[in-house]
């Protein structure tokens, strides 16, 4: 499917680029928009791969629709590749799986049930394309578990391979990727919202006394976070723009401005793979930088 959502940025050209693997429309904007704004402010190409076309996706925010999900779905996403700024968005072309034991996941266009170096090469052959640094998808447990998320770290995983493999049928020249990270949530600043929360009175999304127990990433697992508490409103523009999926109402934007700032401005990153070794010194730089290291 042809790519869509290409954006003139007024910042200069670095010659560092950022691909996004993400299984549905939004979960680029939940997952990783702060990171997309604050790498396009600095000049980096940003660029989003979206896996399916979240065609199971309920009318979660109940707004009036006058198209199918799947068309609805296009229109958000459109309008949230120009919130991102994205130098490119693209279509992988498969079918939202949806939730795990449900029919949908017997679908034979279902992302899930796709051939992984079919799937592989799709994604590689964007990798090659847009030659990334870096590349944002999914860990190995698609962060909830979701068929889809788990299948997106999978096939971002062999596309990286793929990619550098100078015999893979491919158009285009070999690329190595320098670093495949994963989006995270940390259960550590999980546990401070929820406490904040609580404290204040305020409902808090995990519920009673237990918080969220062991939902997130193990801190010890967060390789990086990258502060940009300015583009935290910008985050919330990308957002708002899967209109069926987020709304005003929502959990994310409705706790007080500054618990907002704090935890809506940083996004964290476990590292997947890595074409140089991370040591001491090589993990302190990416503390706060995706790009550290990368010539």
């Amino acid at each position: 499917m042809p790519d869509a959502g290409a954006t003139v940025r007024d910042a200069p050209a670095t010659g560092r680029s950022l691909l996004g693997v993400f299984p549905h429309p939004d979960d680029e904007s939940l997952a990783a928009a702060l990171t997309l704004l604050h790498s396009a402010a600095q000049g980096v190409d940003t660029h989003v791969v979206t896996c399916t076309g979240g065609e199971n996706g309920e009318n979660l925010a109940g707004i009036e629709m006058d198209l199918p999900m799947d068309e609805q779905r296009r229109v958000e996403m459109a309008a949230a590749a120009d919130a991102l700024r994205l130098s490119s968005h693209a279509w992988l072309g498969y079918r939202d799986s949806g939730m795990v034991g449900t029919p949908e996941n017997e679908h034979a266009e279902a992302f899930t049930n796709a051939d992984l170096d079919e799937a592989g090469l799709r994604v590689a052959a964007h990798v090659r394309r847009v030659r990334p640094q870096v590349v944002i998808s999914d860990d190995a447990k698609g962060t909830y578990g979701h068929p889809d998320h788990i299948m997106g770290h999978r096939v971002t995983v062999r596309a990286i391979e793929l990619a550098a493999d100078p015999d893979a049928q491919l158009e285009g020249a070999p690329h190595v990727v320098d670093l495949h990270v994963s989006h995270a949530i940390p259960r550590g600043e999980l546990q401070r919202l929820h406490e904040e929360l609580t404290e204040r009175g305020l409902e808090s999304p995990f519920g009673g006394d237990d918080g969220p127990g062991d939902f997130g990433t193990p801190d010890a697992e967060v390789v990086t976070r990258v502060h940009a508490p300015e583009q935290a409103d910008g985050k919330r523009v990308a957002m708002l723009a899967h209109r069926s999926q987020v709304g005003e109402d929502s959990f994310f934007f409705n706790f007080p401005d500054d618990l907002f700032q704090e935890f809506m401005g940083v996004e964290a990153f476990a590292v997947v793979s890595s074409a140089r070794p991370l040591g001491e010194a090589e993990r302190s730089a990416l503390a706060t930088d995706l790009f550290a290291g990368v010539a």
